[in-house]
């Protein structure tokens, strides 16, 4: 099953309710939750969504006052010198060297955002939106 990756945003008011497990029993959505940085001041999960329920789900968010970020949340700059030290450190795959084009590439959508890429890369050309 294919899944959607989003970025939940939640205020410093939002982030007391039990707003993921509110939803998850709502839309009956099987929501994986990938990373989370959250404390009394707010916070940001990175969250999985079938496909198949993500409109609905996304809307739930939404109308509960979660930004919910849908764009690209990591990418690979002009700045690559292709070395793959990055590849070797993904966990998820999400970063491969393609042997046709002799060129690292991302796969956005597998990315967790774990940031051992970033660590890894000498000339500091990948970027993960946070």
């Amino acid at each position: 099953m294919k899944k959607l990756k989003a970025e939940l945003k939640f205020n410093n008011k939002r982030v007391a309710e039990p707003i993921i497990s509110t939803i998850v029993l709502k839309e009956q959505a099987t929501i994986n939750i990938l990373k989370a940085r959250v404390d009394e001041t707010g916070g940001k999960v990175l969250v999985e969504i079938p496909d198949d329920k993500a409109e609905n789900v996304i809307k739930a968010f939404r109308d509960s006052g979660v930004e919910v970020k849908l764009e690209i949340l990591a990418e690979i700059t002009e700045n690559c010198i292709h070395c793959g030290h990055c590849v070797t450190l993904c966990p998820v795959e999400a970063i491969i060297y393609d042997k046709k084009s002799l060129s690292v590439k991302m796969i956005g959508e597998k990315c967790i955002q774990c940031g051992r890429c970033v660590d890894a890369c000498p000339t500091k050309a990948i970027k993960i939106w946070r």
